[in-house]
């Protein structure tokens, strides 16, 4: 696809001649629409006027018979305008993007103006129906396929029925195979749904992607020309996707053994041009809740537990992934930083997608200025421009401590109300923006039928109202009885909502298109972008390994078992997993290419390389979260208040010690040694795997080609652990307490505050009970596994 690009040279004839230049529209090919008469412009050689829109089509079937290349108008000082389907307004020697195609500048359409006066005229021109439906994002709308090859047809060519799937929502991208018509366009369910913000699943290749965004945009313009309203561009976020570096751990990991987090904020700036160049608009992340709890499942898509270092990456993400620390500037994809005001502080590890993890327990005082806001407030500081708070709801009872803040120089006390935040006023409005100053978009969490904590008594209809006053502008919703859109209308009409409600939300998801440029220009050039993903590629791949390299955490090295500096040692390699059915063939090649021999009898081996690849429990499960490395361990089951049942359930998170510790005793007793890995993501207790190691390394998902090089000494390692490990059960223990005649299960161990401080907040009887004297491991050779430990050779 080659970029057409109209440069601002235009004359009155030039202008007259575009429009009426081609007429084959059967064709989608460029022809007159509308004309009109263009005046000169005193200030340049450029003369006012209207240029028609360079396509026109006559109905669905013509719009999604093919792609029609964007056509670019370049402004010498202002944004470039890129249209299908709609004119261009040519005032002052300026172009401008006709986006209601009344051939008049509104103030909305004219980029001179500041961007929030732009976004509230904008949320002004739009209809009712078009208000409610930027509330509502569509939680999962993602191409077909990821590749380019099943999309097109012989003869390369983008195929619409071939792109878009005619369903979508959370659950996926669309129907499955066998319930797709091949033949239909997503047209209808366009029509029908009416949405503008949609969440993308899948990692598509660069051509598909922007395939993908340009025909949605595509449609935006026809959508509007044909019901006569302000064309509203769609706004595109994604999950974080991994393009191979470690997980979020790891890269804490990495960090912490850096003392910075600069490669943090190198990664960011390339991902920043992949996700630009491919049309994604916002990241649905980072997640950069801090890490307190150590049965919570999600730890380990947190950056750790030390709050300057998630506070130092959170700032990085933010800038690099925004063109800078100056808010949405153009070029920026907007980052939604996640789940305010922190869901680390999750009361017994409890996670908030299930009912059963509906709480967050400040039981220490100041723990949310001191520990969980730290992030945000780094993040908040670097122009954050989007933020989600979390599913979960406060505690409310004598077990909350006493929170205060001191920002700015001034000190507020920090208001907590028992709702989930979304609904949550004094979170959202108070904290959020009254007291931290955040003016940004706020994006809830995906409000799922049952994740709507601390709401249940309410109806649908009342939450959805309830969902707005308090302070969010979108979210993915979802309620059994009505659409989004439908009690929005119904607000409306009552009202309990005004048309200023919905346009202040409005606006504020607009800004941020206006800010980076996507409303002026929301289209892709296929060229250019094939070539910035492509010369990105190679920078990210040298980073990506880099960093796998630096995250690997030396733990335990007793007499320097590591590193294997002789390679003509024999090595046996097994893996431990949830299922028994790791797979270590990766590892064995790549130990094979540092030069060791790879044995199948472990009673050959002057070497045994032992990985552990534990599971926790599953999000949103009710079941208590086991840390030890066993199998068949049974654990209570929780209601959905969080209280305990009768009921019991048998959890594995690795199987297969027993054999773990046969295989190191023969190795031993034949004089060899033992190498340990554990997927260091989670705070496992390790007193069925250190005992048993000569040597433990900490690893986050990283490529074994890393790991062998630090087993081998190619790489001293640097990384330092991003979670401390817990002594043993004894540190997490859960007592039965009475509260106002309710019993609840307290932890003897602090839920809100990281495990490197927890022993100040303990019982001295539950520390001397202890094995280390402390919340933290103590392996065999007195190492204390907190939070930033790590050797090197």
């Amino acid at each position: 696809m080659k970029k057409r690009i109209v440069p601002l040279v235009l004359s009155a004839a030039m202008l007259v001649s575009l429009a009426t230049s081609c007429t084959n529209t059967a064709e989608n090919t460029p022809s007159p629409s509308q004309s009109a008469t263009p005046t000169p412009s005193a200030s340049t050689g450029v003369e006012d006027g209207y240029i028609p829109a360079p396509y026109t089509v006559s109905s669905e079937d013509e719009l999604t018979s093919k792609f029609l290349e964007p056509v670019f108008y370049e402004n010498e000082d202002g944004p470039t305008i890129g249209v299908t389907l709609l004119g261009v307004i040519v005032q002052d020697g300026k172009y401008f993007r006709d986006l209601d195609n009344d051939q008049e500048l509104d103030d909305f359409e004219d980029w001179r103006l500041d961007d929030q006066t732009r976004a509230e005229a904008m949320a002004a021109a739009l209809t009712d129906e078009q208000l409610t439906h930027q509330v509502a994002n569509n939680g999962s709308y993602s191409a077909k396929s990821t590749k380019t090859e099943d999309v097109v047809d012989e003869n390369g060519e983008p195929v619409w029925t071939k792109l878009y799937p005619t369903s979508g929502g959370f659950g996926g991208g669309g129907k499955s195979e066998e319930e797709e018509d091949p033949d239909a366009t997503n047209i209808e369910y366009l029509n029908s749904e009416g949405f503008r913000t949609l969440v993308i699943r899948n990692n598509p290749e660069t051509e598909v992607a922007v395939w993908f965004n340009n025909g949605l945009e595509q449609y935006s313009e026809y959508d509007a020309i044909t019901n006569g309203e302000v064309a509203v561009p769609f706004f595109t976020f994604t999950n974080p996707i991994s393009h191979g570096l470690p997980n979020s751990e790891g890269v804490a990991a990495a960090s912490l053994g850096a003392g910075n987090a600069d490669a943090v904020l190198e990664d960011a700036q390339y991902d920043r041009e992949v996700m630009w160049a491919k049309g994604v608009d916002g990241l649905y992340g980072p997640q950069i809740d801090l890490a307190t709890d150590p049965r919570w499942s999600r730890n380990n898509s947190t950056y750790g537990e030390r709050e300057d270092m998630s506070a130092e990456i959170a700032s990085n993400l933010v800038i690099g992934y925004q063109n800078g620390d100056q808010g949405m500037v153009e070029g920026s994809v907007l980052v939604t930083v996640k789940h305010f005001p922190g869901d680390g502080a999750a009361y017994n590890g409890f996670e908030s997608h299930g009912q059963t993890g509906r709480y967050r327990i400040y039981s220490t005082e100041n723990s949310l200025a001191d520990y969980q806001l730290k992030s945000f407030i780094a993040a908040f500081e670097a122009g954050a421009a989007g933020v989600m708070p979390g599913y979960s709801q406060p505690i409310i009872d004598e077990r909350i401590a006493s929170q205060s803040i001191t920002y700015n120089g001034e000190t507020y006390d920090i208001r907590l109300e028992g709702r989930g935040n979304a609904f949550n006023e004094d979170v959202l409005q108070y904290l959020l923006r009254e007291v931290l100053g955040f003016n940004g978009l706020i994006n809830s969490d995906s409000l799922m039928t049952n994740a709507q904590q601390g709401v249940e008594d309410l109806t649908s209809y009342e939450r959805m109202v309830l969902f707005i006053k308090a302070g969010c502008d979108c979210g993915v919703i979802s309620f059994d009885d009505a659409t989004p859109a439908e009690l929005l209308e119904q607000a409306l009409t009552n009202g309990d909502l005004t048309r200023e409600d919905l346009e202040r939300a409005a606006a504020n998801r607009l800004l941020p298109q206006m800010q980076s440029g996507n409303l002026d220009n929301p289209y892709r050039d296929l060229e250019e972008s094939v070539a910035t993903v492509d010369e990105v590629t190679s920078k990210v791949e040298a980073l990506a390994e880099e960093m796998n390299l630096n995250s690997v955490v030396l733990m335990k090295n007793s007499e320097s078992a590591l590193p294997l500096s002789d390679t003509s040692v024999k090595v046996y390699v097994q893996g431990f997993n949830q299922k028994d059915d790791a797979d270590v063939s990766g590892m064995i090649s790549a130990l094979e290419a540092e030069g060791f021999t790879v044995v199948d009898d472990y009673n050959e081996a002057d070497v045994a390389y032992l990985r552990v690849d534990p599971t926790i429990v599953g999000t949103g499960s009710s079941e208590l979260a086991i840390l030890d490395l066993a199998e068949d361990v049974e654990t209570p089951v929780y209601d959905n208040n969080a209280k305990r049942t009768e009921e019991t359930a048998e959890i594995t998170t690795v199987s297969g010690m027993d054999d773990f510790q046969k295989i190191a005793d023969a190795v031993h007793a034949n004089g060899g040694k033992v190498i340990g890995e554990i997927n260091a993501s989670n705070a496992w207790i390790l007193t069925e795997m250190e005992p048993y190691c000569d040597a433990l390394l900490g690893t986050f998902k990283n490529t074994d080609e890393s790991i062998a090089q630090v087993v081998s000494g190619k790489y001293n390692p640097t990384g330092k652990l991003p979670l401390t490990m817990g002594a043993d059960a004894s540190v997490i223990a859960l007592v039965e307490t009475d509260l106002n005649g309710e019993v609840w299960d307290v932890c003897v161990s602090p839920n809100d505050v990281p495990g490197y401080v927890k022993d100040q907040y303990m019982d001295a009887d539950v520390l001397a009970a202890s094995p280390s004297g402390s919340y933290a491991y103590k392996d065999a050779d007195g190492n204390l596994y907190q939070s930033g430990f790590g050797l090197s050779y």
